[in-house]
């Protein structure tokens, strides 16, 4: 268990963990005329030595005592808590903490071995009682052989905040997973800052389980201490022993918390008791104002107030010129040593430093508003528990940080002067939602709440703006991101921080990620303008061939990933604690898309999806021959209740959704009057395939027309060699194949494979060559073709046109292997064909046709009237053929086509048995189909000018 779980009173890191052992807890033994203890150094900051006579025995233990808490998520137990606290009559404090704790694995057991005490030897002073190791139920002890290591570690140091903290660092040898570290110790005195008031919040379990767990505090009647449970319904005995009052809360079989991501900060996942000797929140008030007590004007303050002055403007003006000098010109840094923690320095001393901390800057910037005519109050607040902090007893301990109410007429402002780089105007600038603070001298008798005003921003809007308008050049992306208000100061902090180009290339990477094939083209520019409160980052991108191309027209996917945050879920599939949402308060992205022609289909209705917690809403308008669509959102609230997290999982759904965009860029325009002849000699040349009706053939022939007619008038309009150029040959190559002319077909394949274009280009391109080159009767080469093909490991593979290419080749094994492989990786009608072919190549093996292919046969679903499963039927015996014809012939607008196939699939039969006289007339029955666009045409032909005697 960490600090993190047990907070700092006394400053104390308590050392505490998971639970394992059962042996009775070892109590320290006072010390004999011997001194068992080891020599410290003098000035090593801590001593050794025996245990406070007034640190109690643990109480009896229950009846299940012996058995262990539950395990936890981690890898760690804690046999012992045993935390004392000792109150005397006014300010003197001791803690003693006698510490338990055990390694499950290897993964813990450096933070069990190396135990870290800390303390503030300001005031405090460490006395370390006992260290040993318990292993096998026996007890060894490690005090004179551990190595301690007394560190400055300002763990802080990083936030420029130094607080004199010191960490006795208890190195322990020889420690194994299963051994119980055990480990006592009292922190004695505590910081005078708090005039002898006592408050700490003692946490009641772990992220470990914990076997037993005892807290004491004992004191002197007359200190009245309140207690309040935190995420916790347990109360603590009260009860009086010798004269003095006592706080006790034993535990047993202790199960361990589980944190969750994104849990606010105003909820309390860790039970708790909080204790305050603070009656109520006046007096927590009086103690502060005595610390924030006011300075008279001093002269150099006076001078800076009159700079101010003559600067002129209105008091809005001027308030934001005293807050702009204290954020900007009076540098942050925190000297938190004893009373200084908590008690500010002089406005006076912190201006001729120009240095302080947030308690410090307040007081500069509330003299500087007084010198105004301002009014301003110091507001303690907390950063750890946000608006929570209402929930919490009145006490001292309940804040972490300072800021200043300013009142000007009927507003209030809540100001942070330790903030950088915020806007200018008081408009303009961000306002951190603080949830509740307690302002000082106020005259309240508790915390108020601290809101963003109404006016405040915080936003961000995203464009992307596509550019395809010249299909010679790669598209052109240009994006940006302009953040306001809050968001702004959040973003100028990051730029500061981590640099321009470097945050740019951050950004960059995740368009490139979400859109492969994106490049960077160009510097980024940043613009950045404080008297609005804007911020925005440009940068430029070219893509060599976005989408999907077919037909003439592009198939755009535009993701939202900048709203991927926004739209964020929690990763736990069900959860206990609330899901916070802290994102900006608006976003908005704009994609734009201008294309080679303009949009002109009407854009589809606005959608909006939302609930009390955010509202989404999506558009798509056509701005002067231009696609833009645009989605906003809205974040309505702040956090997400597990019982409503649910219902909020299925509307993000449904507005993720909505967010993506998809555009179809036309990129010619097919109803121009000079392209009448083209269309005209179409129908020319399908005249001869019309029958008395239209049916698929005729369409799949229409289609192929068109595509080659949009190749040629397409290839002109762009860049030979390019991307897209290769994507508009390989198709006008399929098209050829689909039209029989295979001659074409190869010469387009091979231009589109001269530009060396990407596996995906070149996958399509060589599919078309190795189909060309079979109707061309040159399988040899179509199987170098299709070989490569494969090795290109792209998502377009050969499928079965490797087997078929073997099979041409009279090489039936490997046919029969190549057939195999495709058909583990294919399914429905593409698995089908595979099996038809893969009959075929057993059945020229010896006769095994049907026996390769009876478990399919066998799994074929007849009612699905699949033609692909009624081939397969067929070939395995279970139809025979006069059933086959009828089936082909049962959808007059398939007619053509099924015949064609079915023709060949009985002559490929018949060859395959050897009866080769028999298969032709089978063979020239699918050629008379006119089924072009069907390989089984393309191989009928093939196997008709082989005659009749020829074998493959």
């Amino acid at each position: 268990m960490s600090s993190k779980f047990w907070p700092a009173f006394l400053l104390l890191t308590l050392f505490l963990g998971p639970a394992v052992a059962q042996t009775p807890p070892a109590r320290p033994v006072a010390a004999k005329a011997a001194s068992p203890y080891p020599t410290v150094p003098a000035g090593s900051g801590y001593r050794f030595g025996p245990a406070p006579a007034w640190v109690k025995p643990l109480p009896a233990a229950g009846a299940a005592a012996d058995q262990p808490a539950a395990p936890g998520a981690k890898a760690r137990r804690e046999p012992l808590v045993d935390i004392q606290v000792q109150l005397a009559a006014r300010s003197a404090t001791a803690s003693y903490m006698h510490l338990q704790r055990v390694a499950l694995d290897s993964s813990t057991l450096r933070e069990v071995s190396e135990p870290q005490i800390s303390f503030n030897p300001a005031y405090q002073q460490l006395v370390i009682h006992q260290l040993g190791v318990i292993r096998d139920g026996r007890r060894e002890d490690r005090l004179k052989d551990a190595r301690i290591e007394l560190m400055r570690r300002e763990q802080m140091l990083e936030r420029q905040m130094i607080d004199g903290v010191r960490t006795a660092l208890v190195v322990i040898s020889d420690v194994r997973v299963g051994d119980v570290v055990d480990l006592a110790y009292t922190v004695a005195g505590e910081n005078p800052i708090f005039e002898g008031r006592y408050a700490a919040l003692l946490h009641v379990a772990s992220d470990a389980p914990i076997d037993r767990l005892h807290l004491r505090i004992e004191g002197p009647p007359q200190r009245k201490l309140q207690v309040k449970g935190i995420a916790t319904d347990l109360v603590p005995e009260r009860f009086e022993e010798g004269g003095r009052q006592v706080l006790r809360l034993v535990r047993e079989h202790v199960a361990p918390i589980v944190d969750e991501d994104a849990t606010p900060p105003w909820f309390k996942v860790y039970p708790a008791l909080h204790v305050s000797e603070y009656a109520g929140w006046g007096e927590v008030d009086r103690w502060a104002q005595g610390l924030f007590a006011p300075e008279p004007l001093q002269p150099a303050l006076a001078e800076r107030v009159a700079v101010i002055k003559a600067e002129g403007g209105a008091p809005e003006q001027q308030v934001a010129a005293a807050l702009r000098f204290v954020q900007d010109e009076v540098r942050y840094f925190s000297v938190s040593l004893g009373e200084s923690s908590h008690r500010p320095k002089a406005p006076s001393r912190t201006l001729a430093e120009r240095l302080g901390d947030c308690k410090d800057k307040v007081m500069l910037l509330d003299a500087l508003l007084a010198g105004l005519g301002v009014e301003a109050r110091p507001t303690l607040v907390s950063m750890q528990r946000n608006r929570g902090l209402v929930n919490f007893l009145p006490s001292h301990d309940a804040f972490d940080h300072v800021i200043s109410r300013v009142q000007l007429g009927e507003q209030v402002y809540f100001l942070d002067p330790t903030i950088n780089g915020q806007g200018l105007t008081l408009d303009k600038r961000g306002y951190y939602p603080y949830g509740a603070g307690l302002v000082v001298g106020g005259g309240n008798e508790g915390p108020v709440a601290i809101a963003p005003p109404a006016f405040a921003v915080d936003a961000l809007s995203y464009r992307q703006d596509w550019d395809l308008s010249d299909l010679k050049r790669p598209a052109r992306l240009a994006t940006s991101f302009k953040a306001s208000g809050l968001a702004a100061e959040r973003w100028r902090a990051l730029f500061a921080q981590a640099g321009t180009d470097r945050l740019a290339e951050a950004i960059g990477g995740h368009y490139v990620r979400a859109m492969p094939g994106l490049v960077s083209a160009g510097s980024p520019v940043l613009a950045d303008d404080r008297t609005a409160n804007e911020i925005e980052l440009r940068l430029a991108f070219e893509h060599p061939a976005p989408g999907s191309y077919a037909r003439g027209t592009l198939e755009l996917e535009l993701p939202a990933i900048e709203l991927g945050d926004a739209l964020a879920l929690p990763p736990e599939a069900r959860r206990r604690y609330p899901f916070m949402l802290d994102g900006p308060r608006r976003m908005e992205l704009r994609i734009a898309v201008t294309g080679p022609q303009p949009f002109k289909a009407a854009p589809p209705a606005p959608q909006q999806v939302g609930d009390r917690h955010f509202s989404f809403q999506s558009r798509v308008e056509n701005q002067g021959g231009a696609l833009v669509a645009i989605s906003r959102y809205e974040r309505r609230g702040d956090e997400v209740l597990p019982a409503d997290l649910d219902g909020y999982r299925e509307r993000v759904g449904r507005a993720r959704q909505l967010a993506g965009s998809r555009a179809r860029l036309a990129l010619l325009d097919f109803r121009d009057k000079s392209l009448e002849p083209e269309f005209a000699a179409i129908d020319l040349r399908l005249a001869k395939y019309r029958g008395t009706r239209p049916d698929a053939l005729l369409q799949i022939l229409q289609a192929s027309e068109i595509t080659r007619l949009v190749g040629l008038q397409l290839l002109p309009r762009l860049e030979p060699g390019s991307r897209l150029a290769a994507r508009v040959l390989a198709e006008r190559a399929q098209a050829g194949n689909t039209l029989g002319d295979f001659a074409g077909a190869l010469h387009d394949a091979d231009l589109a494979l001269q530009g060396n274009p990407p596996p995906e280009e070149a996958a399509a391109a060589l599919e078309a060559r190795g189909v060309a080159l079979v109707g061309l009767a040159r399988p040899a080469e179509a199987l170098a073709a299709f070989s490569s093909q494969a090795q290109l490991g792209s998502s377009n593979a050969p499928g079965a046109w490797l087997g078929t290419t073997h099979y041409m080749l009279g090489d039936y094994a490997q046919a029969e292997v190549a057939l195999r492989d495709n058909a583990a990786n294919v399914s429905g009608e593409a698995r089908h064909f595979t099996l038809l072919w893969l009959y075929l190549a057993a059945e020229r093996q010896g006769g095994r046709g049907q026996a390769a292919i009876a478990d399919e046969v066998a799994g074929v679903d007849s009612a699905r009237e699949e033609w692909g499963g009624v081939l397969l039927r067929y070939l395995g015996g279970a139809l025979d053929r006069d059933a086959l014809l009828k089936a082909a012939r049962a959808k007059p607008e398939q007619e053509r086509l099924r015949l064609a196939e079915a023709y060949f699939f009985i002559g490929q039969q018949l060859a395959a048995q050897g009866r080769r006289g028999e298969a032709l007339p089978w063979f020239e029955r699918t050629v008379s189909t006119q089924a072009v666009p069907y390989r089984e045409v393309t191989l009928a032909q093939w196997e008709l000018k082989r005659g009749v005697n020829e074998r493959p």
